[in-house]
């Protein structure tokens, strides 16, 4: 019993000693995003300012504030949309998405831009990836690394999940 009982305390020390993995560490599944999310917040981050950003070569990162973004893991479909703004045009479009891992620890969102028919729309098949930093329960936050006048910054979008349900 007293052998029992030492055993069981060494396991429990050892178990309490191990590293505690971090979101972006941890491998992300694609039921992680199901969905619909919200931009929420985006900040800049390596240059001091603010800029006109042009992100996924669609709209200005100003643009991307409280636009939608849906996932539907089984398949990978989804889309996201702008709502009109100030300096913004309205946009809704279809995106094909999985994870990408690079190879260092960490993990990237990748998309392309597709049809109804989830073929690309690029000819050359060209599409955007951005490092996830976190992803726990409801909140994502992804890193989108761009160039502004030979300035290179981060753009960093906070993601907030709105709901379960998905619709394309």
């Amino acid at each position: 019993m007293k052998k029992l009982l030492h055993f069981s305390f060494i396991i429990l020390f050892l178990s309490s000693c191990g590293s505690t993995q971090t979101s972006s560490e941890a491998k992300p599944s694609k039921k992680s995003l199901k969905g619909t999310w919200k931009v929420t917040n985006i900040r800049f981050v390596g240059q001091e300012g603010l800029y006109k950003a042009n992100l996924f070569d669609m709209a200005d990162s100003a643009c991307f504030k409280e636009s939608e973004w849906v996932f539907i893991p089984n398949n990978g479909s989804g889309k996201y949309t702008i709502n009109e703004g100030a300096h913004c045009e309205a946009v809704a479009t279809r995106i094909h998405w999985s994870f990408y891992e690079p190879g260092d620890g960490t993990y990237q969102f990748q998309f392309k831009y597709v049809d109804e028919n989830n073929k690309p729309i690029d000819s050359a098949n060209r599409g955007y990836r951005s490092k996830i930093d976190s992803l726990e329960g409801n909140t994502m936050i992804m890193r989108v690394a761009t160039t502004v006048d030979g300035k290179e910054f981060d753009v960093i979008l906070t993601f907030t999940k709105v709901s379960e349900d998905f619709a394309i």
